[in-house]
């Protein structure tokens, strides 16, 4: 029994020894994996990359591979190394640079007052030359601040080369007409009163400088066409009108405004054919009517023009009665040969439609067909609709007379001598003038005066 006892206590001494080998050799292997980390730890520190951690990483455990506790670690593969938080950024940049950055150097106080004075000079001369700049440049309107009843100004026109050249040709032709530069706010537009050769004429209010009044003109609008004929026969119109006769109708004032010509001229009571529109005229109104006509294609005849269009839509009337000739948009020359087929259908001489070069006796054949068409209402072949028919009625009937009304026999004899086929046998305005006045003196032919036309038209033309 004795033996058995010691024996046993030795198999218990020798386990106690193995046990305590053993934790000993666990505990070196534990401090050499913690070295290891150490190592590793250090060696992520140093690390510029993911590459060169992974490397690190590898050398670590195969120095862990190593060890004793190899064994022990490949059994246990849910063991991770313990690591450390860091913040980013924090790692060694290598000196790429050397000494690349230029050493600091220090500035007299006499050489920074020298650099502000070169600054300054160069600020000063900057500052010169954009206030320059600002001068040579246009003018800018000044800023207006919106508010509840602001209305923006009116922009000017568009100023192009070509109308600045034909409006310095109206004041070169026109020098003592007025142009205006900014019609569209100077002309208040009340109602169209009638249509010319050129454009459509209507009724303005323009307010005086003197006495803050408005005054009613009459203003045609014609375009601006770039044909250089059509320019001149634009000049040839307002310097007749400028002329300042008392049977002409009269040119007050005249722009040139966005690609149109404006003609601002007298305001007349109303036109021969809206007379007619109600009644036809007498034997001594038609003639008073004539006789002032004459006057105005005499003056005109004698400054070398043909008017061209002579009928009773362009034979105006005023207030106090006088008679005044308008719409010179188809006056030509008599300086150069004239042949052209111009003017209304049925006032036109047989000359005109034959296309033959023709002077200013076609004037005279107009004016007859007036002298019709005022007592009659309505001038010859008025029923007729083409054209080409009625110049073939002109050519092959003979001279047309009265139809609607009956005449004296003076009369009757005037208007044949003024439709007389042959030019050459066609009096002149004076011829007519002189045996007009005759007429008168003696007593074959009765007229009226001006203010009778007026008490006539005011009572025939009452609402």
């Amino acid at each position: 029994m004795p033996t058995t006892t010691k024996s046993n206590t030795n198999t218990s001494k020798l386990n106690h020894d193995s046990t305590v080998r053993k934790s000993r050799s666990e505990m070196t292997s534990k401090q050499h994996l913690n070295n290891n980390n150490k190592q590793l730890l250090s060696a992520k520190r140093r690390s510029l990359g993911s590459s060169s951690i992974k490397s690190t990483q590898t050398a670590a455990s195969h120095q862990v591979g190593r060890t004793p506790c190899n064994a022990t670690l490949s059994q246990n593969k849910s063991f991770k190394p313990k690591t450390h938080w860091r913040s980013p950024g924090h790692c060694e940049i290598p000196n790429i640079l050397g000494n690349a950055y230029l050493e600091p150097f220090t500035i007299s106080s006499r050489q920074l007052k020298h650099i502000n004075q070169l600054n300054h000079q160069h600020q000063h001369h900057h500052h010169q030359q954009q206030q320059q700049q600002h001068e040579n440049s246009p003018k800018r309107p000044p800023w207006v601040p919106v508010g509840y009843n602001w209305t923006p100004s009116p922009l000017p026109p568009v100023v192009r080369t070509d109308e600045t050249a034909f409006e310095k040709r109206l004041k070169k032709a026109l020098p003592k007409i007025h142009l205006v530069t900014m019609p569209k706010s100077r002309y208040i537009v009340s109602k169209e009163i009638g249509t010319g050769v050129n454009g459509a004429v209507v009724q303005v209010q323009v307010k005086n400088s003197n006495n803050n009044q408005f005054s009613k003109l009459a203003l045609k609008r014609c375009k601006l066409d770039s044909d250089r004929e059509y320019r001149t026969a634009i000049v040839r119109e307002l310097r007749i009108m400028s002329s300042g006769h008392s049977n002409l109708i009269k040119l007050r004032e005249a722009s040139v405004f966005r690609n149109e010509v404006w003609i601002a001229m007298d305001l007349m009571r109303c036109s021969v054919f809206a007379v007619l529109c109600a009644r036809g005229l007498p034997e001594d109104c038609a003639i008073y009517i004539a006789r002032e006509t004459l006057n105005a294609l005499s003056f005109l005849h004698a400054k070398g023009f043909i008017h061209r269009d002579v009928k009773c839509e362009n034979l105006l009337v005023g207030s106090n009665g006088e008679i005044k000739l308008a719409d010179f948009g188809l006056a030509t020359s008599t300086k150069h040969v004239n042949r052209e087929r111009l003017g209304t259908a049925k006032w036109m001489a047989p000359e005109v439609i034959r296309e033959s070069v023709y002077d200013e006796k076609v004037d005279l054949w107009s004016l007859g067909i007036t002298l019709i068409e005022m007592m009659d209402r309505v001038p010859p072949h008025y029923n007729i609709k083409s054209d080409e028919k009625v110049f073939n009625k002109i050519l092959e009937d003979p001279s047309p007379t009265f139809t609607y009304s009956y005449p004296t026999i003076y009369c009757t004899g005037l208007v044949a001598w003024l439709l007389e086929d042959d030019p050459a046998n066609r009096p002149t305005a004076k011829d007519v003038i002189t045996e007009l006045d005759l007429h008168l003196e003696q007593g074959l032919l009765k007229t009226t005066t001006a203010q009778e036309l007026t008490n006539f038209i005011v009572k025939t033309m009452k609402p």
